[in-house]
Parts: structure tokens; C-alpha cells; sequence
């Protein structure tokens, strides 16, 4: 009888140690992606939108690097002297406002996230400072925008930006400004999950 528990125990450990490399081999084969998220907020509305975003991409197991835009010259507090001078910058093509370092290889990346607020229905130009200094070349990129009145050209403005990009499915979201939380979420899952299902066909 010890003989036979002996060789039970045997072939049950080597069962478990047959079994266990298996599921190592599987694991070591689970390539990670990756995904970025740069995004410029100023009210907060859009920062909101980011890290939900990140918080989805990251339950499917995307490796998700998370930066904002600051402008090297911060814009006013929100109010009259902020409209004013977003609008004034909506009206001259040739604004490009500097902005802090962010050190980022958009190809080291399988998936790009660009989010902005509308200002004057367009986006930014602080943005497009930072997406005309990037190489997108073949590089899956989708943005999102929030806005308190309709989405403008803001899209289109990035869309032309981002030369050599490929581009998929954005939302645009409305929240209440400034920055007080109010912001529909609904979008978020499902736009994460379509994208993502997309990206690993």
C-alpha cells in the first residue's frame, strides 16, 4: 500500500507540475498592448472623460500611459477674460500656443486617445501645437471631446493634425462646466470595448 500512495503522489505531482507549465507558456504568450491618452482640459470635463477611459481600457489589459497637455502660458480661470481670449485664438489659423514637454513615441503605441474640450467650436490650438510635433503614421487613433453646445469642427481639426493616422469611432460628450462632475459617462464603455474588440482582430 505505501508503494502505491508513493507512486499516486508521484504522478499526481508530476500532473501539477505538466499542467502549471502549460499555464505559464500561456501567460508569457498574452502580449500586452499598449494605449495612450493625452488629452487637454481646463475646466476639468475632459480629464473626467480620460481617466474613465484609462480605468476601461485598463480591465482589458491595456498598459495605458495617461498625459495632459499644459499650456506653457496658463490660460485664465473660466469666465469672460478665458472666452475671450479662446475665441481670439479660434480666429487665427496660424496660433500655435507652446506647451510643456510631454515625452511620448506616439509609435510605440497600438492605440492613440485624444481628448479635448470644444472652445469655440474648434478645437483648441494648444492641441494642435502638440498633435503637429507627433509622427502618427499608421497609428490607430480616437478622440474625444466634451462640449457644453455641439462638437463644431473640433474632430475634423485634429483629424487633419494627425497626418497619417487611421482613424475609427470618437464621442463627443456634453457636460456642464465648469468641472463639476456632471458629465454623461454612458459612452465611455461602450466606445472602449468596440475599439478595443476592433484593435485586437
Amino acid at each position: 500500500m505505501p508503494n502505491i500512495l508513493k507512486k499516486l503522489s508521484t504522478l499526481l505531482a508530476g500532473l501539477t507540475l505538466m499542467f502549471g507549465s502549460v499555464d505559464a507558456k500561456q501567460s508569457e504568450n498574452v502580449e500586452t498592448k499598449k494605449a495612450l491618452i493625452v488629452y487637454f482640459s481646463h475646466t476639468g470635463n475632459t480629464k473626467l472623460i480620460a481617466e474613465r477611459a484609462q480605468k476601461e481600457l485598463a480591465a482589458v489589459n491595456y498598459q495605458v500611459d495617461l498625459h495632459r497637455i499644459e499650456p506653457t502660458k496658463p490660460y485664465p480661470e473660466y469666465g469672460d477674460k478665458l472666452k475671450d481670449l479662446a475665441k481670439k485664438e479660434s480666429e487665427n489659423d496660424n496660433c500655435r500656443p507652446e506647451f510643456e514637454a510631454i515625452n511620448v513615441d506616439v509609435q510605440s503605441y497600438d492605440l492613440v486617445l485624444i481628448g479635448t474640450p470644444v472652445w469655440w467650436y474648434k478645437a483648441p490650438k494648444v492641441v494642435l501645437s502638440f498633435l503637429e510635433q507627433q509622427d502618427f503614421s499608421d497609428k490607430e487613433v480616437r478622440f474625444f471631446i466634451t462640449h457644453g453646445g455641439g462638437p463644431g469642427s473640433c474632430i475634423s481639426d485634429m483629424e487633419i493634425a494627425c497626418k497619417g493616422a487611421k482613424f475609427g469611432d470618437n464621442i463627443d460628450v456634453y457636460g456642464n462646466y465648469p468641472g463639476n462632475g456632471e458629465i454623461d459617462y454612458e459612452k465611455v464603455a461602450p466606445w472602449v470595448e468596440k475599439m478595443t474588440n476592433l484593435n485586437n482582430q
